[in-house]
C-alpha cells in the first residue's frame, strides 16, 4: 500500500514538473501596442514606464505609440487599433459607463490649472469670461476638459488652439491672457520652468462652489482638490498660496474583448512594480498599491480584477494549487529531490538574484530623480525598499550574497540622502535668519512692511519648529518679537536692548538656539 502510494504521488510530480518545463518553454512574449501622448511628455514618459516594467516582469512587449492626447487614444482603443490607452477619466467616463471600454488601473491625478497673466486681472476661474484663453490642442485631454468646464459655466471666451509649448510664448508675448493646463503635479518639467522663468504667470483657483456643482454632478470624473503652496518652487514661492481647483484621474484602459490573461499580466506588471509609478503618482510610494491603483473605478476588466483579488502573479495559479495539494507537494519532492531538476532549479535561483540585483539599482536609480527637491521622500522610499529586501531575505527568496550586495547599495543611498538633507535644513536656517536681519531693518522706515514679513517670518519658523530645525525656545522668542512690534506699530516704543541679535551678532556666539 505504502509502495503504491509512493508510486502515485511520483507519477503526479513528473506530470506537473513535465507540464511546467513544457509550457514555460511553449510560451512567447506577447506584444501589445499603447497609444499614450506627445513626445517627451507626461503620457509618453508614463507608457515607457509601463513597457519597462512589463518586460522585465512578464515578458509582455509593449508598444508605445505616440499621440496628441487622451481624445486621440479612445479612439484608437475603439477603432481597434491598438490594445491600451492612457486616458484622462473625464474623458473616457462615457464610453466606460456604455460598456465600450473597461479600467486597468489609475494611475496619477490630474489637477486643473489655470495659467493666468498677471496683467490680465485675473483673480479667479470666473475672470475668465470674456479673455484670450488657451484651450489645448485638438485631441488632448486638456482640450476636453477646458471645453467641458467652459460649457458647464457658460463662459464666453476667445477660444486658442495652441499647443502647450505655443500657448506659453503666446502667455509671454501678451497674445493669451491665461490657458488650462491639466496634468499631475510635478511631472511636467517644462512647467514647472515656465512659471519659474516667467514671474508675470500665476496659478489661479476655482472657486469653491462651483467645485461643489461639478463634483456632485459628475462624482465619477471630477474631485475637489489642492495644488499646494510651493509644490513648483520653493523659492521664490510658486504658488504663492494654495489654489482650489478640480482634479481628474489618468486611467490606463482596454478593450472588453482584450483577453483576461493579458490584462492580467500588465495588471500584475503594474501592481508589483507600483513604487516606480511614485513619480507620477506620489500616493503610491507609501500607501497601499492595490487600494490606490483601482480607487474609484466602477467598470474594472476581469483580468485586472482578479489580480487585484488574488495579489498575485496570474502566471503563478500552478503554485497556488499546489500549496492546496498535499500529495502533489510529495510527489513534486521526490521528483526534484532524486533527479537532476535540482540543479536546474539552483541555476534558476541564481539568475533570479541578478535580476533583483538589477531591479534594485534601477529603482534607486530613480530615487535618484526626487533628490534635487524632495530628498525626504527619496530616504523614505530607500528605507521602504530595504525593508522589502529584508523580508525576502527572511523569506527565503533571495540568496545571503545577493541580499548583502543590495543592502550595500540601499544603505548608500540612505547616506547621501541624509546628507543632502542636512545641508537643506543649514541653507533653511540661514535664509530665515537673513529674513529676520531684512525685518528688522524695515522696522524702522516702514512698520507695515514689517509686519507682513514678520508673518512670513512665523510661517518659516512654524515649519522649522514641526520638522525639528528649531528649538521651542527659539520659536517662543518669535512670538514674544511679534507682540513687540505690534506695540510698536500701535505707538510703544521698543527699547534698544529688547531687539533681536543682528545675524552678525548671532553667527559669534548669540544664545537663539537655532
Amino acid at each position: 500500500m505504502l509502495k503504491l502510494q509512493f508510486l502515485s504521488k511520483l507519477m503526479m510530480g513528473c506530470a506537473v514538473g513535465v507540464t511546467l518545463l513544457t509550457s514555460g518553454c511553449a510560451r512567447s512574449p506577447k506584444q501589445v501596442a499603447l497609444s499614450s501622448g506627445t513626445s517627451q511628455g507626461y503620457y509618453s514618459r508614463l507608457a515607457e514606464q509601463i513597457r519597462s516594467v512589463t518586460h522585465h516582469t512578464v515578458q509582455l512587449k509593449v508598444e508605445n505609440r505616440e499621440s496628441q492626447g487622451s481624445i486621440e487614444n479612445l479612439r484608437r482603443l475603439l477603432d481597434r487599433q491598438v490594445d491600451f490607452a492612457l486616458v484622462q477619466l473625464d474623458v473616457v467616463s462615457n464610453a466606460m459607463s456604455q460598456g465600450k471600454v473597461q479600467a486597468v488601473a489609475i494611475l496619477a491625478n490630474e489637477p486643473i490649472h489655470i495659467i493666468a497673466s498677471k496683467d490680465a486681472k485675473i483673480r479667479s476661474f470666473s475672470d475668465l469670461n470674456n479673455k484670450r484663453v488657451g484651450v489645448g490642442s485638438s485631441g488632448s485631454g486638456i482640450r476636453y476638459t477646458s471645453e467641458y468646464l467652459i460649457r458647464a459655466f457658460n463662459l464666453k471666451l476667445q477660444k486658442d488652439s495652441s499647443s502647450f509649448d505655443e500657448t506659453f510664448r503666446k502667455l509671454s508675448i501678451r497674445q493669451l491672457d491665461a490657458g488650462f493646463y491639466v496634468g499631475t503635479l510635478g511631472a511636467s518639467e517644462r512647467l514647472r520652468q515656465e512659471l519659474i522663468a516667467n514671474s508675470s504667470l500665476q496659478l489661479v483657483s476655482i472657486e469653491p462652489e462651483r467645485i461643489n456643482y461639478l463634483t456632485n454632478r459628475d462624482p465619477g470624473a471630477y474631485q475637489s482638490t489642492t495644488i499646494p503652496q510651493g509644490v513648483y518652487n520653493p523659492r521664490p514661492v510658486i504658488p504663492s498660496r494654495d489654489i482650489s481647483t478640480l482634479a481628474t484621474a489618468t486611467v490606463l484602459v482596454t478593450r472588453p474583448d482584450v483577453s483576461t490573461e493579458t490584462v492580467g499580466l500588465l495588471t500584475w506588471a503594474i501592481l508589483y512594480n507600483s513604487r516606480r509609478f511614485s513619480l507620477f503618482y506620489p500616493d503610491l510610494q507609501t500607501g497601499e498599491a492595490r487600494s490606490l491603483l483601482q480607487r474609484n473605478l466602477l467598470y474594472v476588466h476581469p483580468g485586472a480584477q482578479n489580480v487585484y483579488a488574488e495579489n498575485a502573479d496570474p502566471r503563478n495559479a500552478w503554485l497556488r494549487y499546489l500549496e492546496a495539494n498535499s500529495d502533489l507537494q510529495a510527489g513534486l519532492v521526490i521528483l526534484f529531490g532524486t533527479s537532476g531538476i535540482g540543479l536546474i532549479i539552483q541555476r534558476w535561483r541564481r539568475d533570479r538574484s541578478k535580476k533583483f540585483l538589477l531591479a534594485t539599482i534601477t529603482r534607486t536609480n530613480e530615487l535618484k530623480q526626487f533628490l534635487p527637491h524632495n530628498p525626504q521622500q527619496a530616504l523614505e522610499g530607500i528605507e521602504d525598499l530595504s525593508q522589502e529586501h529584508r523580508l525576502m531575505f527572511i523569506d527565503g527568496s533571495i540568496t545571503s550574497d545577493a541580499y548583502e550586495q543590495v543592502q550595500h547599495k540601499t544603505q548608500t543611498f540612505a547616506v547621501q540622502c541624509r546628507t543632502i538633507l542636512e545641508q537643506q535644513r543649514k541653507q533653511f536656517v540661514l535664509n530665515t535668519l537673513l529674513v529676520l536681519d531684512d525685518w528688522q531693518a524695515s522696522l524702522q522706515t516702514d512698520p507695515q512692511a514689517a509686519l507682513q514679513k514678520l508673518g512670513y517670518l512665523k510661517q518659516q519658523y512654524r515649519e522649522m519648529l514641526i520638522t525639528d530645525q528649531v528649538e521651542v525656545q527659539a520659536y517662543i522668542e518669535l512670538m514674544e518679537l511679534t507682540l513687540l512690534s505690534v506695540m510698536t506699530l500701535s505707538g510703544t516704543a521698543i527699547l534698544p536692548e529688547m531687539a533681536s541679535p543682528s545675524l552678525e551678532e548671532r553667527s559669534e556666539g548669540s544664545s537663539t538656539p537655532v
